[in-house]
């Protein structure tokens, strides 16, 4: 008898009787079961508490800010004697807008920091240069 043949015949019979241990020996629901006691006792369980957020019209909250407030002002005005400038240096100038959404791709662009509404580089110069024949100038 030939390997082919041999396992040809083995094979459905082997398989039968695996099938038999497994699913009527109760081995199976058996192992089943040991995983699922296993998975139950290491559970991790998180607890969010949420933080005390102190309300806006608190007293106590007002006044802490306002002294904060207080001293971030009076370190700016330490900072600018020390640097020699006796007054804000950046009084009347305006911080560039943000040119169109703020979304993080928008951000990233070349011109990210550009106002949108500057006028840029005047390119009519160019078509006086060339004189209209571009042909020539590449």
């Amino acid at each position: 008898m030939k390997k082919s043949e041999l396992k040809r015949i083995l094979k459905p019979i082997v398989k039968e009787c695996v099938k038999d241990v497994l699913l009527e020996g109760g081995l199976l629901s058996n192992v089943v079961s040991e995983v699922t006691k296993g998975l139950a006792s290491n559970l991790v369980v998180e607890n969010k508490s949420t933080p005390k957020v102190q309300p806006e019209n608190d007293e106590k909250y007002q006044q802490l800010l306002a002294e904060k407030q207080e001293l971030l002002k009076e370190k700016r005005r330490k900072i600018l004697d020390a640097a020699g400038f006796g007054t804000n240096i950046f009084e009347g100038t305006e911080p560039i807008p943000k040119a169109g959404n703020s979304s993080p791709a928008s951000q990233a662009g070349a011109l990210s920091g550009v106002d949108p509404s500057d006028p840029g580089v005047d390119l009519n110069g160019i078509m006086a240069i060339a004189g209209r024949n571009w042909r020539d100038m590449i």
